[in-house]
């Protein structure tokens, strides 16, 4: 190049890359903890009644590999009609519709009225110059 500007920079080098069925490391690792939190302790409290709590853990590590797998699949098919990131705005705004959590979006429009019942009559001014 000797002393020139680099002509080509890659779109995507700063990006985090692509691990496992279309997710990045910290999808990855995020679903798995989640799906770890909630199926775990799940299959640990149905099965403590037999005494096989520990089983359970063991189900529950197998629940949520099973989990990953399936959300992963879902979030694949989801980011391959969008740009990139723009999945994740996509799931904010559809939790915001379903549940009662707000992250701001707003969803509806409509119009603003002055309510007047009348018409207001212009009123025309003589200017003496």
């Amino acid at each position: 190049m000797k002393g020139r500007e680099i002509d080509f920079i890659p779109d995507r080098l700063i990006e985090e890359p692509v691990v496992f069925r279309g997710m990045t490391d910290t999808e990855v690792v995020t679903l798995m903890g989640l799906s770890l939190a909630f199926w775990v302790p799940v299959t640990v409290l149905m099965l403590m009644p037999f005494d096989m709590a520990l089983f359970g853990t063991g189900i529950g590590f197998g629940l949520s590999l099973l989990s990953l797998l399936v959300i992963g699949s879902k979030l694949q098919d989801l980011k391959r009609r969008m740009p990139d990131g723009i999945h994740i705005v996509y799931i904010k705004k559809t939790l915001q519709q379903k549940t009662p959590f707000s992250f701001g979006y707003i969803n509806q429009s409509g119009l603003w009225d002055i309510r007047r019942d009348w018409v207001v009559k212009r009123i025309i001014f003589d200017t003496d110059e």
